[in-house]
């Protein structure tokens, strides 16, 4: 069974509890007016828990484990078992779920 596309509605954290903003790559793929997430994409990082002494605070997430059989423009969208990275991994809380990808 598929997992729930994210979208830039979906709440993403970093481990620290720093906020994740997405910024989309595209605009034309979207579910429920949120553009789609791709594996390409990046999320900024704001309020990371972090001082930076000897670990600089967190400001962008990448992504591993995206969606394998569903793609926009050629990229992987990400699913809520991708797994956001940046200073350790991060957290994706639930977001829309009408519609899977796997």
């Amino acid at each position: 069974m598929g997992a729930p596309v994210i979208t830039s509605q979906t709440p993403v954290n970093c481990g620290h509890a720093g906020v994740g903003t997405h910024v989309p790559s595209q605009v034309r793929v979207r579910i429920s007016g949120s553009p789609v997430a791709l594996v390409s994409d990046q999320h900024v990082v704001a309020g990371c828990s972090l001082t930076g002494s000897p670990t600089p605070p967190c400001v962008a997430l990448m992504w591993t484990v995206p969606a394998l059989r569903v793609k926009v423009s050629g990229q992987p969208v990400l699913v809520q078992t991708s797994i956001p990275i940046a200073t350790g991994p991060g957290i994706v809380m639930p977001g829309q779920t009408r519609v899977m990808a796997t």
